[in-house]
């Protein structure tokens, strides 16, 4: 099985390959996030990360673990803010957040390689494609280095193993825990669905264990939703065409043109047909794969894509407000549109996989003199790719500016309840947001 696989890519022969391309790929990612956030920035909670993981995890350690928010479950964000609040000291919490959460991203880059073997077999691609969650300009300014946004990463890292082929009981069982992690964490796994029940009649034992995981975190996922739906917002009507415009002005134009700026402009000026030459790009690849691709590259391109259109829209759907409207929208409208949406971050790591994908289509249909000057072409291509995301992604900018620094405000409310006064709010980013504690949480810390 595993040779079969691994036949393109030469990993049968050489299985070490593999796991030097994982490990590069976790060290890469791991250095690209803490890089990518300024070092004073680690050291800021992010929004749901304090309001809501951190107050849950010092009032009810156990029973939050399971509690919903916004509608659906946050397992491994409450595990971790959990263990973060029992082992560390509460004015290292954001800086052990930080690090623990681009742990977390780098392993899923790294979980990349050997899942997605079944659907790309040449190493090169997969490497890429492991890369894409981490460089992806859209997942600096929000989603980088917080626990509230892990899920981003669950729903990558679960499309991969809903399109993933276990080698070994092990690696089954291994991949089925990380699937109920997964889809008791992002409930847009429930899109991978129809897939979880099309492999079901894939005559491999050794996928059953992942099915079941999947689909146990997936019925906590929709339970949660029924008797606790998502609530607070406009519930303004959202339309296809408002989807489909927010998608190319969210998800396509950031990807290789990421300023805020310079796709407000560019849709001010000229509307959703500014983001058509970016579109080209990504539908040639599409094409690719679509003529070129062996069924299950096929599978693989169409999941991908469909995933990332149906997750955009999914999430505009569930928080219906009037700016996102985006059909609506006409000239100078869009000079002060939001188009940096953190919902475009998953849509556009899930967009950019269909290059690594369309690579190793073209990789696999080389032969003789063409495959030696044809494969070392297409891995040049693959570095500018993921290079000019990666170039780009600083001009997003930073969400978590103006903050100050979490340890510094919880030393200084310290010494405020020691000498008895009152403890004041803590700030926590994005914008200023206040978080309440009382003095005994804030002295009598682990």
């Amino acid at each position: 099985m595993e040779q079969a696989l691994d036949r393109e890519s030469g990993t049968a022969r050489r299985p070490w390959l593999a796991w030097a391309a994982a490990a590069a790929v976790f060290a890469a990612a791991l250095a690209f996030q803490v890089a990518r956030i300024p070092a004073l920035e680690h050291d800021v909670v992010w929004a749901e990360d304090g309001a809501i993981f951190l107050r849950g995890a010092l009032e009810d350690p156990a029973g939050s673990i399971l509690a919903p928010y916004a509608g659906y479950q946050h397992l491994l964000p409450r595990l971790l803010a959990g263990a973060i609040v029992a082992l560390a000291p509460l004015a290292g919490y954001a800086a052990v957040v930080f690090w623990s959460s681009a742990i977390i991203a780098a392993l899923v880059c790294a979980a990349t390689i050997p899942l997605a073997r079944w659907a790309v077999p040449w190493l090169p691609a997969r490497i890429a494609l492991g890369l894409v969650p981490v460089v992806v300009p859209l997942v600096a300014p929000e989603i980088i280095g917080n626990l509230a946004d892990l899920h981003t990463f669950m729903l990558w890292l679960g499309v991969w193993i809903a399109l993933s082929m276990p080698a070994t009981r092990v690696e089954s069982w291994v991949v089925a825990v990380a699937a109920f992690v997964a889809a008791m964490t992002e409930v847009q796994l429930l899109l991978m669905l129809p897939v979880l029940l099309l492999r079901i009649h894939v005559r491999r034992p050794l996928l059953w264990p992942v099915i079941g995981g999947f689909l146990l975190g997936l019925a906590g996922q929709a339970l949660s939703w029924l008797l606790a739906p998502r609530a607070g917002y406009d519930g303004v009507p959202i339309g296809i065409p408002d989807v489909v415009v927010g998608w190319l002005a969210n998800v396509v134009m950031p990807t290789l043109r990421p300023t805020e700026q310079g796709i407000r402009e560019a849709f001010a000026s000229q509307g959703p047909l500014a983001a058509a030459p970016i579109l080209a790009g990504f539908a040639v690849a599409a094409l690719v794969v679509i003529v070129l691709g062996s069924w299950r590259a096929r599978i693989a391109g169409a999941v991908v894509l469909l995933a990332s259109a149906s997750s955009f829209g999914g999430s505009l759907l569930a928080s219906p407000i009037e700016q996102f409207q985006y059909a609506s929208m006409q000239g100078d409208d869009w000079l002060t549109a939001i188009v940096d949406l953190r919902y475009g971050g998953a849509a556009g790591m899930l967009l950019a996989a269909i290059v690594p994908i369309a690579a190793s289509v073209i990789a696999e249909r080389l032969a003789g003199r063409w495959r030696a000057i044809g494969r070392p072409v297409l891995a040049l291509g693959l570095a500018a790719f993921i290079g000019a995301m990666a170039w780009q992604s600083p001009d997003t900018g930073s969400h978590r500016i103006g903050v100050e620094p979490w340890s510094e405000q919880v030393e200084r409310q310290a010494a405020r309840c020691g000498s008895g006064q009152g403890p004041e709010l803590l700030l926590i980013a994005p914008y200023n947001r206040e978080l309440a504690l009382d003095c005994r949480t804030i002295v009598d810390e682990p």
